[in-house]
């Protein structure tokens, strides 16, 4: 179908649409509150045969081109074993197709579509099932191969001694037949003795079955007492009421039982015959109250009779051509049967002229092709009705080939490898984006997607199950990570982690980044190790007599204090954040991937069209994180050491300890008078405040700034430095370091630990937002043309897809189907006017 048709068909589908509509005055809606679909039902329910030619076309398009069940009646026929339900719907059929012997009989269901084809001249089937052996299963199959087939399956199932809920399908083709469905069921025992109960089996098979609305049950009853028909209690407990009757039509098949009588009278000499023992049989009062108990109760059966073989026990090729033989002679043979049966209830009456004649009720269902014609009536009523839903469905079948088609056509544009590179990398652009909108928030997102917002703990989570968790990186080992992993979940537990970083907040993208960065330095704080436990190793490392000097090297031992002590409370930080960053990073891709296939139609075609695509999308980013993580860890874990390889006691927020009982000056003034002079302490205090004074007063008095104001004040301040004179450790020193002085070098390692993890804090802040986050939105922004190049083999990504070549033409082929189904409507509609 071109776009043009296909255009012109919308058009007319909106126009009948709108004749639905309240205030239309399309000439198909002059009835008041009746649509052009339910008037153009009734118009065809006028003229049988160009109903049941229209229908024909409805049922073939819905079977054949829509692969969907004919959506007109079926019936499910049911009865006890060996009643003749599949010689019943072998005379619908016109042939044998299955199985017909004693002890065996139907042990699955048979679904079967008869499908009217004037152009068949020679009946062609389709045979399915999940447990048929494959080699029965084809199209394009003969009757005797069905036959046999079926025959062959049932016989298997018998040698297991088993019932099967699984159904074979039967698609029949043939200009002898009218379009109809049966379901065949397996027999229901009625003598426990005889075989496996299957009753259960049958109940659900026909529960399930009758679930469809256009479901009509064919109950076989045998000819015998209403109160002794077994069938009949089975159908009240297995839809659970009498009522089923109500739309049940009801077969009173092998009637020639009721006729022994019969043959032995039709063998003798009419002249001499004396009145039969079996009266029922040919006398009208018998057979009127045989019948007034299933009339009682609202069941009104169709008397059947079918020619049946002296002998089943024949292979399965000889029993085929017996069959169609009897099934080719059933008509007249019932024919003559029931025509001899009302003979001998007339030659009763001249006898008897009291005797009454069949009650109407009978009379008039005698014969199987009453009931056949009863059926194609409940069809054919059946369809008038379902008709308008039919159509309708058709316009929801066509819109919803479109919309596939449509679909479908995106998908082949994408196995051009040219046009499956160029849209990945405009795609991918879109994905970064939305990553970097993340990062620098995005209250719309984090709104519509409240899934993806996380807690501190399913962070966490996300980090351990990352494909990196267990990765070394760096210098740093797993285990050193996990001890760090260990002191934020005990934070977590014990309720210690800071309120300020809002454990328990639900957070998305840049925001999730800064709590990161939060319980970083929380943690550190938390995982600052207790220097006193190293006093008695410090004396050890103030070591003997560096460069000959005979001396004890306290500087030498506070450095090695001041180096583990960051080495243990920093770096297995600095790789948790960035493990704890990476699992941040991959969690926005696959939000962004999500909320642009949501919203982007292109994106999800893309990945349908290429399912390994998203994984190895994903696979290529994480060794972009991968790739970031690492060079962040080692330009971190560099620069972060040059902080801890050296001791300055000119370190911001440092104050050395002041020496113990520092004895008081006092200076003899030209008066003669002795004045206490400043201790050191206070005369570098003094020092200080005047530098800091001066500073602000040179800050604040500026007017105007220029290079040379701002390199003045850099000078002067250099020079200020330069002049400075700073204590670190005490001068006087015993000649062996003694408890007291171990613990003066503890005390002063720990005041520089602690203004040194101050400085570091403030400078990871610029290593971390530097190395780690911008460096990501760096690498994120090269992502998309880092995937369109060399990296991925496109050509392997979309190589000819043929099954999305069938697709297509399978959807134009049903759009077509749907096409001429509706321009016949509109052709029938064109005479109603």
């Amino acid at each position: 179908m071109n776009a043009r048709s296909a255009k012109r068909l919308e058009r007319r589908l909106k126009r009948e649409a709108a004749t639905t509509a309240p205030g239309s005055s399309n000439v198909l809606s002059k009835q008041p509150g009746v649509s052009s679909y339910e008037r153009f039902s009734q118009f065809l329910a006028q003229d049988e045969d160009v109903l049941l030619d229209f229908v024909a076309k409805i049922n073939k398009l819905f079977q054949e081109q829509l692969g969907r069940p004919a959506p007109f009646v079926s019936f499910v026929i049911c009865g006890m074993q060996s009643s003749g339900k599949s010689t019943i719907m072998e005379r619908f059929l016109n042939n044998p197709v299955n199985i017909v012997q004693e002890g065996t009989g139907t042990r699955c269901p048979l679904d079967t579509t008869c499908i009217h084809d004037a152009n068949c001249r020679e009946p062609r089937c389709e045979l399915s099932g999940k447990e048929l052996d494959e080699a029965c299963a084809g199209t394009g199959l003969t009757t005797a191969d069905v036959f046999a087939a079926i025959t062959r399956h049932n016989q298997q199932l018998g040698e297991q001694e088993r019932f099967s809920m699984e159904p074979l399908h039967l698609v029949y083709r043939a200009n002898n037949v009218q379009n109809m469905r049966f379901v065949d069921t397996p027999g229901i025992i009625s003598n426990l003795g005889t075989g496996k109960d299957n009753r259960e089996d049958i109940k659900s098979i026909l529960r399930n079955t009758m679930k469809r609305p256009n479901s009509k049950l064919c109950v076989l009853v045998e000819p015998k007492e209403f109160s002794t028909n077994a069938i009949l209690d089975f159908c009240d407990v297995t839809f659970g009421s009498k009522d089923w009757s109500k739309d049940a039509i009801v077969l009173m098949t092998k009637f020639d039982k009721q006729l022994v009588s019969l043959f032995t009278l039709l063998c003798m000499d009419q002249s001499t015959s004396d009145p039969m023992p079996q009266e029922d049989a040919r006398s009208g009062s018998k057979a009127n109250k045989f019948f007034t108990e299933y009339h009682d109760v609202g069941i009104y059966p169709y008397l059947t009779i079918t020619p049946t073989l002296e002998r089943e026990d024949l292979n399965a090729d000889e029993l085929f051509v017996k069959r169609q033989d009897l099934i080719r002679e059933a008509s007249s043979y019932e024919d003559a049967k029931f025509q001899a049966w009302l003979e001998t209830h007339a030659r009763y009456r001249e006898t008897d002229p009291q005797d009454p004649i069949l009650e109407a009720e009978v009379s008039s269902r005698i014969g199987f092709r009453v009931a056949k014609e009863k059926m194609r009536e409940v069809m054919l009523l059946d369809t008038a009705t379902r008709l308008p839903e039919v159509l309708q469905s058709l316009r929801k079948e066509y819109s919803a080939c479109r919309d596939a088609l449509e679909v479908l056509e995106g998908k082949k544009m994408y196995c051009d490898p040219h046009y499956l590179k160029k849209e990945l990398g405009s795609l991918l652009q879109l994905v970064c984006n939305r990553i970097k909108d993340y990062l620098d928030g995005d209250l719309e997102a984090a709104k519509r997607f409240p899934e993806a917002l996380k807690t501190l703990d399913e962070e966490l989570e996300l980090e351990e199950e990352s494909v990196w968790s267990d990765q070394r990186l760096g210098t740093v080992s797993p285990e050193d990570e996990e001890e760090w992993r260990n002191i934020i979940e005990r934070m977590i537990d014990d309720g210690t982690m800071p309120d300020h970083a809002y454990a328990q907040r639900y957070f998305l993208g840049g925001k999730q980044f800064q709590r990161a960065t939060v319980v970083l330095k929380a943690a550190m704080a938390e995982a600052f190790p207790n220097i006193s436990e190293m006093k008695e190793f410090v004396p050890s490392g103030s070591g003997y007599l560096q460069g000959g000097l005979q001396r004890e090297n306290w500087e030498r031992a506070t450095l090695a204090i001041v180096k583990m002590t960051s080495e243990l409370s920093i770096h297995p930080g600095i790789n948790f954040l960035i493990k704890h960053a990476g699992a941040i990073f991959k969690h926005l891709f696959t939000v962004a991937m999500k909320d642009i296939k949501l919203q982007d139609v292109k994106m999800g075609r893309l990945l349908d069209i290429s399912p390994g695509l998203e994984g190895r999308l994903s696979d290529e980013f994480d060794k972009v994180l991968w790739d970031l993580m690492q060079n962040a860890s080692d330009k971190m874990h560099v620069s972060t050491k040059s902080w801890y390889s050296c001791l300055d006691p000119n370190l911001p927020g440092f104050q050395p300890l002041e020496d113990e009982a520092e004895e008081d000056v006092y200076q003899l003034e030209a008066g003669g008078e002795f004045v206490k002079t400043p201790s050191r302490k206070q005369v570098q205090q003094e020092k200080q405040k005047e530098g800091l004074l001066n500073r602000f007063a040179s800050l604040f008095s500026l007017k105007t700034v220029d290079d040379t104001t701002a390199k003045n004040i850099l000078r002067d301040r250099a020079i200020q430095k330069a002049g400075e004179r700073k204590r670190f450790l005490a001068e006087e020193r015993t000649a062996m370091m003694n408890d007291a002085e171990t613990d003066k070098v503890i005390l002063s390692a720990f005041h520089y630990v602690i203004a040194l993890h101050e400085q570091i804090h403030t400078y990871l802040n610029f290593q971390i937002n530097d190395f780690l986050y911008n460096e990501f939105k760096n690498q994120v922004e090269n992502f998309p043309r880092e995937m369109v190049s060399d990296k991925i083999d496109f050509g392997a990504l979309c190589p000819p897809n043929k099954s999305l070549d069938d697709e297509i033409v399978s959807l134009e082929a049903k759009m077509r189907g749907i096409d001429e189904s509706l321009s016949d409507v509109n052709n029938i509609q064109s005479q109603m006017v």
